[in-house]
């Protein structure tokens, strides 16, 4: 009998929750059919053009061909032993070293692995990482091997340039040699189109949408004092727009009016005008102790930075 009424009791209970479930269902239905839209699940929304800054989610990233010219290489002090290319991409500039110096040994540094492995064919090895990534004890290169570094349109791309120079600063040979090129951001054409309210990014470019850095020449002194480096030689690009400029300008006398399309720029000085005019700074860098510097040079690291008149609290 207690056997009968147990089987009763859970047969009323399953009843109750099988009727109470089928309840919940249907209020769920029936609240779906008055707002349908609630059930939907939103479209994935794509750009409806092909726009630069997506670029930036390409897993490989970028790679770029061409770059510097090999007349570059006159600006080293010494005829290089080991080179290594950092950001070589498809290794156009560091095959044209290679050329240029056939007995030393060349060596890439590009985390795109497609332009990695095109460069990997083109000289001696190419390392596809970052160069933070990279064990050189683990690679067999000991501290001071390393005795030239090219450094071509790479700081403005890293998120700590500093550490990036003081990390080759203390890789390289005591006598090391290094090649580095920075847009410039001061750049007249640059100011002309942020006078008329735009800053826009591109694929290339001084604006290169993967750019997260940006330097004018007096800071990029300051960072190579500071790092441990002297400026042993100098030189610059230009665009052709800015160098048509700098060559109408520079034989008139100063102070002179530069007239733009949303501004007029008083310039004061031949060197002013070439350096509204340059694209690309490029320097030669030599490792360098405090202690032999010449005092004007301290000044980079010693003097303090002109006050700012941008807002900083």
């Amino acid at each position: 009998m207690i056997g009968s009424l147990l089987k009763q009791l859970v047969g009323g209970v399953m009843a109750y929750f099988a009727s109470h479930a089928k309840r919940l269902i249907a209020r769920g239905t029936m609240r779906r059919d008055l707002n349908p839209a609630a059930a939907a699940v939103p479209a994935i929304y794509r750009p409806v053009a092909a726009f630069d800054w997506l670029a930036l989610s390409e897993p490989d990233g970028m790679a770029y061909g061409g770059g510097q010219s090999p007349g570059l290489l006159d600006l080293l002090p010494a005829e290089p032993r080991f080179i290594l290319d950092i950001g070589c991409s498809i290794g156009d500039f560091a095959a044209k070293a290679k050329e240029r110096f056939p007995r030393s040994r060349v060596w890439g540094v590009e985390p795109n692995a497609a332009a990695a492995r095109i460069a990997a064919g083109r000289i001696d090895r190419v390392l596809p990482r970052q160069l933070q990534e990279v064990d050189w004890g683990r690679e067999g290169v000991r501290r001071g091997e390393i005795d030239t570094v090219l450094l071509f349109d790479v700081l403005e791309h890293i998120y700590d340039p500093w550490k990036a120079l003081l990390d080759i600063r203390n890789l390289i040979a005591a006598q090391g040699q290094l090649l580095v090129s920075i847009p410039n951001v001061r750049n007249i054409m640059l100011l002309q189109d942020l006078v008329s309210g735009h800053w826009r990014y591109r694929q290339a470019g001084l604006l290169d949408i993967t750019h997260i850095r940006f330097f004018t020449e007096k800071d990029m002194l300051r960072m190579f004092y500071q790092t441990g480096f002297r400026v042993v030689s100098s030189g610059a690009t230009f665009c052709e727009p800015a160098a048509a400029l700098l060559e109408k300008h520079r034989y008139c006398c100063f102070p002179q009016i530069i007239e733009l399309d949303s501004a007029s720029i008083t310039v004061h000085s031949e060197a002013d005008l070439k350096s509204l005019c340059t694209l690309q700074h490029v320097f030669a860098l030599q490792p360098v102790e405090y202690a032999a510097l010449s005092p004007d040079e301290r000044q980079w690291i010693d003097a303090p930075h002109p006050p700012t008149r941008a807002y900083a609290p």
